[in-house]
């Protein structure tokens, strides 16, 4: 009789769609802050409710996904005793660099989820406005990863308008939901936040 196993592994030949990844490197190629992350009060503000979502820590070892030019990041790098974060696109991991310089216990590393997730344990994982890029599949295998690897909350932080992706921010946060079970809401003005 064959047993099928627990642990689905990881998708290695999923990676997010070429026009995906060809439209955020145009964005980043016209602007060095594509969605004003530096000087929106949108974005403040829903740093600041993210933050308190949080709480205060500290982490032993965040992980953040997608992240940008790391504006988020070095309001976030306070919190941790180490912290990693990483982006697919080139010129925001460049700038991510840049922006923690500062920050010696943090590293920025270039890759896409699930497919390049480094090997750590963190206590604490943030997912903020990335979900609705991945795939389904991508998702749920990003989800099984984190089933296995992550010690601590799963923040995940998603636009509730729309994407102009496959996916809306409540999609696919749902698909998230289905693989950690079920998760915390807090619903702000264009937002949500869900705490797993």
């Amino acid at each position: 009789m064959r047993i099928k196993p627990i642990f689905c592994p990881i998708r290695r030949s999923s990676l997010p769609s070429n026009d995906i990844l060809d439209h955020l490197s145009r964005l980043y190629a016209l602007s060095d802050d594509p969605w004003n992350h530096r000087s929106s009060p949108y974005e403040a503000l829903k740093y600041q409710a993210t933050l308190a979502a949080i709480g205060l820590g500290p982490f032993h070892h965040a992980l953040e996904v997608g992240c940008g030019n790391g504006t988020f990041a070095t309001l976030l790098a306070d919190r941790c005793e180490t912290l990693t974060v990483m982006d697919c696109i080139p010129a925001a991991v460049a700038l991510a660099k840049q922006a923690l310089t500062p920050c010696p216990h943090a590293r920025v590393i270039q890759g896409t989820a699930p497919r390049n997730l480094p090997q750590i344990r963190p206590d604490l994982v943030v997912l903020s406005e990335v979900l609705y890029f991945l795939t389904p599949a991508d998702i749920v295998d990003l989800g099984v990863w984190l089933r296995h690897h992550a010690t601590g909350a799963v923040v995940a932080v998603n636009w509730t308008g729309p994407t102009d992706e496959p996916l809306t921010g409540t999609e696919a946060v749902g698909l998230l939901g289905d693989v950690l079970g079920g998760g915390q809401t807090h619903h702000c003005k264009g937002y949500r936040i869900d705490l797993f």
